[in-house]
């Protein structure tokens, strides 16, 4: 385990605890690392920084070991991935007309490449991913498999100023420094190139509803941002903001169950017959506390 540190205000003089581990390091697998998965309440301790609002884990697993178990995650959600893609190509089309050139576009965390495929017919030229999870790239067309790198993003990868868009979905509460993730998207952008990202917003009335029984209190999430703090790292690292904004999410009837926080007795006793049942099938459309940042590379405004 490593400590944290508040990532806009670069100490932990300002923390608050919010709430106390419930991680057991006896049933820790890469089924916990696996996206979308059953919300099961298990988070690391969780603490707020009462100068600037952001919220962090602390403390959390190494690097070598998170991305030892997001290698060994697997892709599960292939059922729900064209909803997924529903919501954020209806954004990503919103944006397009920001972007200098559809020269190429690199996605963090790319899954198995459904949302890179859609990038192209877009008429992105060239579309490349990083992804931890090998599984899930062995499941990525042929369209795009041969652009994605297995792992996660790092130095060296690409070069400098390579890509006119960089996108990360429920990517930036994952990683355990999103100062080295951001700087990094910085220099690997283009002059005038955007950065586009879709992640949970711990200021939506669902998450302060719900507390400490949010899917969002979870061992995958480091940092969780609001409309504040997601502008402000974005700042901090380069970027000018352009847009922040709640996304509102289509989904099967039966998907919004299983983020419930229900006895996950009740989910196993329903969850099979509602995905079976046509009403379980039906798309339904919520703001139900994701948060989306469109940002430019800074010193091109």
């Amino acid at each position: 385990m490593i400590r944290t540190q508040c990532a806009i205000c670069d100490t932990d003089a300002w923390d608050r605890l919010l709430y106390e581990t419930t991680l057991d390091f006896k049933r820790l697998s890469f089924e916990c690392f696996s996206a979308r998965r059953i919300p099961d309440r298990v988070h690391y301790r969780t603490v707020v920084c009462r100068k600037c609002g952001l919220i962090r884990a602390d403390p959390i697993l190494s690097d070598c070991e998170l991305e030892r178990l997001y290698g060994a995650s697997t892709f599960t959600y292939e059922r729900e991935a064209p909803y997924t893609l529903k919501t954020y190509a209806r954004y990503f089309r919103e944006i397009l007309h920001l972007t200098p050139d559809k020269s190429r576009l690199l996605e963090i965390g790319c899954g198995n490449g459904f949302f890179l495929a859609e990038a192209l017919a877009c008429g992105f030229t060239e579309v490349y991913g990083v992804e931890p999870s090998s599984a899930a790239v062995e499941q990525a067309s042929p369209l795009v498999r041969g652009g994605i790198q297995v792992g996660v993003l790092k130095n060296g990868l690409f070069p400098d100023g390579h890509f006119s868009m960089i996108c990360g979905f429920q990517v930036l509460d994952h990683v355990a420094d999103p100062n080295v993730t951001l700087s990094l998207c910085r220099r690997l952008l283009r002059p005038g190139g955007l950065a586009f990202f879709i992640h949970h917003d711990a200021g939506a009335w669902t998450h302060r509803f719900l507390g400490e029984s949010s899917p969002i209190f979870d061992v995958e999430h480091v940092y969780l941002f609001n409309r504040s703090t997601v502008r402000r790292i974005f700042i901090k690292n380069g970027f000018q903001s352009l847009r922040v904004f709640p996304v509102a999410n289509t989904y099967p009837l039966y998907y919004w169950f299983h983020l419930m926080p229900l006895p996950s007795v009740i989910k196993q006793a329903f969850l099979p017959r509602l995905r079976a049942s046509s009403l379980g099938g039906m798309a339904v459309r919520l703001r139900a506390g994701n948060l989306g940042i469109v940002a430019r590379r800074g010193d091109d405004a």
